[in-house]
């Protein structure tokens, strides 16, 4: 009666396999593309890109979208972005199996900003693969199109060996600020110590806005996940590389 029992439970198991394999492999073959026009202005048509799932399986769900630009490096450094996201999803599901009750998606939105020469993305990503919230992640592209070229943090520290010191120090003094912080504990003013240290990591999303430079924190970087994500904007006159 044992062998029977572990005969059924091995076969359930590679069905199982085979049907999580299925459903992923038709997952990536079910991605399509939409490219929808979203402004006009002063005749630069701006186009945007949305990747749905369609697939009739409930447990799988894509929402994302991004911009589809003029320029081909910038085009293809966010497309990379968005492939390798997906593939994690994916890679997540087929590591940790379909289990009861359970759904899996990843949403993408961003924003966009500009100044001078410079054009910026700001994408919010959203996975859940289980457990007791999304992971929610923030990633920024920013292009010189005048150059072009993408713009990192490493390229503003090569013009201005100070950058890091200055970024840190103000949005310190900015985020301690914030009415969010208010009557809160020594280990979360911790953290924004920690979050604002002057290192590349902690200043590599940003973007370059007509305000200044928007200096953008994940969740977790200064606060806890309820506190959710921070911005900084930091004034033009008090750097040096723009």
């Amino acid at each position: 009666m044992k062998k029977y029992l572990v005969v059924i439970v091995i076969i359930t198991l590679c069905i199982t396999t085979l049907i999580l394999i299925k459903d992923n492999l038709r997952l990536r073959n079910s991605i399509n593309v939409a490219v929808n026009v979203i402004a006009i202005n002063n005749n630069e048509t701006t186009l945007e890109k949305k990747i749905v799932k369609r697939s009739d399986n409930p447990r799988y769900k894509l929402n994302i979208y991004y911009p589809y630009t003029s320029y081909e490096l910038l085009n293809k450094t966010i497309e990379e972005k968005i492939k390798t996201e997906i593939n994690l999803l994916l890679d997540a599901i087929k590591e940790y199996g379909v289990r009861p009750n359970q759904y899996y998606s990843l949403f993408i939105n961003y924003d966009k900003y500009s100044y001078k020469n410079f054009l910026s993305y700001v994408f919010y990503i959203s996975s859940y693969t289980g457990g007791a919230h999304p992971n929610n992640t923030i990633w920024t592209i920013s292009y010189d199109i005048d150059t072009n070229e993408i713009i990192n943090i490493n390229d503003l520290i090569k013009k201005d060996q100070t950058i890091l010191d200055t970024l840190s120090s103000y949005s310190k003094s900015a985020l301690k600020k914030d009415k969010r912080f208010n009557d809160t504990s020594s280990d979360i003013k911790e953290m924004i110590d920690e979050g604002t240290k002057p290192n590349v990591d902690n200043f590599k999303n940003f973007a370059f806005s007509n305000d200044g430079l928007i200096i953008f924190f994940e969740q977790y970087q200064v606060a806890p996940y309820s506190f959710g994500n921070f911005e900084v904007v930091i004034p033009y006159s008090k750097l040096y590389v723009i």
